[in-house]
């Protein structure tokens, strides 16, 4: 399933965002590469490698993403699936004032694994493109996901559009701490 939201020329250049539950794990793992370029030398870069998590997240089932192009070019992505009632993804949250925030039923949360924009294309609004075009289509009662404590630009960006801060926690050994958001849906356009 895919479907091209309108496009966009800003400064003269076109962008598209396609919604879809198929992608080249390869492809977006280069892209994700040249966004955090100055970074890979972490470890939250590394352990478990991009590819892995990548993969991890199109396998899951709900799977969907939303693409970003530029004249034709893959430039970022928006990617997630919905949380299953056993999920991990609260494991070890600190600071949670509702105690019923890591409960799953189905159709609970969509989490936002991995979302990324090459940083020449930050300034087009894509990953605000993206992020709404994939999520005014979800049916879940909110989204989630967590960003690292030390990315505050994104951290902010993300108050101002509604999410709130619940709580943090570290994903994986050894990653810096993230920062967990959480927003109602659904989403209304607003690009």
């Amino acid at each position: 399933m895919s479907s091209r939201a309108a496009i966009t020329t800003i400064d003269g250049v076109g962008s598209t965002v396609d919604i879809t539950n198929q992608v080249k794990v390869e492809t977006l793992a280069e892209v994700y590469r040249r966004v955090h370029a100055h970074d890979l030398h972490l470890v939250d870069h590394r352990a478990p490698t991009v590819e892995e998590r990548l993969q991890w997240t199109v396998d899951a089932p709900g799977f969907e993403a939303a693409l970003g192009y530029v004249d034709g070019y893959l430039v970022g992505a928006v990617a997630g699936c919905p949380l299953p009632p056993e999920t991990l993804w609260w494991r070890d949250l600190t600071a949670a004032d509702d105690p019923d925030l890591a409960v799953e039923w189905p159709g609970r949360t969509f989490a936002v694994c991995e979302a990324f924009v090459l940083p020449e294309f930050r300034r087009h609004r894509l990953g605000i493109r993206m992020t709404t075009e994939l999520l005014t289509r979800r049916g879940e009662e909110r989204v989630c996901l967590a960003v690292a404590e030390t990315n505050t630009r994104v951290w902010h960006a993300l108050q101002r559009t509604g999410f709130r801060h619940v709580g943090d926690l570290v994903p994986f050994p050894g990653w810096r701490p993230h920062r967990m958001l959480v927003r109602a849906l659904p989403l209304t356009r607003t690009p």
